[in-house]
């Protein structure tokens, strides 16, 4: 019985229907989260060590810990926001980073670092908000002990800069 009467008043218009999202609508919003992304800083979402290499975005295997053994590789995810998109002609965008990074030991003070350490572009038809940032570094020759890695990357488009920073443990 309730069937035949939702059928009816459908029938007779009585019952809204439920509209659909178009593409413009999503383009419109698309376009407010690009002009929303621009007018953000440079900023890192999610910055941490990983086990091997990711798969692709948000395709990682996080690491337990920050204890490293000496020699070994400590490889880091970044996902950054508020980049910029420099166009190239042919509908083509290039976005990336210049990245270095710093050491710094227990008492806070400087013990190696490298400008220009990793060159990270992409080159896409859209203006990609999915882009990872892979560093890997070996930290090699660095007695027992505790300390710091920051990595700072700066905009290839803009003069947009960040940093961020990450415990390292290396094992007696």
């Amino acid at each position: 019985m309730i069937r035949i009467a939702i059928l009816l008043f459908t029938l007779l218009g009585l019952v809204p229907q439920a509209s659909a999202q178009t593409l413009a609508e999503i383009e419109k919003r698309e376009a407010a989260v690009i002009e929303a992304w621009q007018k953000t800083p440079l900023t890192i979402r999610r910055a941490i060590y990983i086990a091997g290499a990711p798969k692709g975005f948000g395709e990682y295997e996080e690491r337990s810990s920050s204890v490293f053994q000496p020699g070994e590789k400590l490889v880091v995810y970044a996902e950054p926001v508020g980049y910029g998109w420099k166009e190239l002609g042919g509908g083509m965008y290039q976005f990336g980073f210049h990245a270095d990074f710093t050491i710094y030991g227990a008492d806070g003070k400087s013990i190696g670092e490298q400008k220009d350490f990793a060159y990270l572009e992409g080159e896409s038809h859209a203006r990609n908000r999915e882009f990872m940032v892979v560093l890997t570094l070996s930290v090699t020759g660095a007695p027992a002990g505790d300390y710091v890695l920051e990595y700072r990357l700066r905009d290839l488009t803009g003069d947009k800069s960040t940093s961020f920073k990450l415990p390292i443990k290396i094992a007696g």
